[in-house]
């Protein structure tokens, strides 16, 4: 069982409110060593200089959305294993399951509160201590 605040968490939104509140939400879930990342390019680029053991990404952003971001993680041998949960304010099962097919790992829908951000999180990575 993974102690949260030994969890490195990578938040990446387009949106400065909603890593905001994320952020908040993992706070009160424990979690305090949280990098944000305004856009799929940003993380990559955090994701080079920082160890990070979960990502939270928004699906819908400009530049690299969250579906390419996770097709270019899944292909990288340091991050190809890394649990990553797809956030989005829609709940399409296309989407679903395109994401699924390109390795995510769990699935989100906005707006979310702590529990159910602990639910997504803890099937991932097993359950907070």
């Amino acid at each position: 069982m993974p102690k949260a605040s030994a969890v490195s968490v990578l938040i990446v939104d387009d949106q400065q409110s909603m890593r905001g509140i994320c952020k908040y939400i993992l706070n009160q879930l424990g979690f305090k060593d949280i990098i944000e990342a305004k856009s799929g390019r940003d993380a990559l680029g955090k994701l080079e200089q920082s160890n990070v053991d979960l990502i939270i990404s928004d699906w819908n952003m400009d530049d690299i959305d969250g579906l390419t971001l996770l097709k270019v993680i899944r292909k990288h041998p340091r991050t190809q294993a890394m649990p990553f949960i797809m956030a989005t304010g829609r709940s399409d099962a296309e989407q679903v399951k395109e994401a699924i097919s390109a390795g995510v790992n769990n699935y989100i829908i906005k707006p979310f509160d702590v529990g159910t951000m602990k639910k997504r999180i803890e099937a991932v990575i097993g359950a907070l201590t």
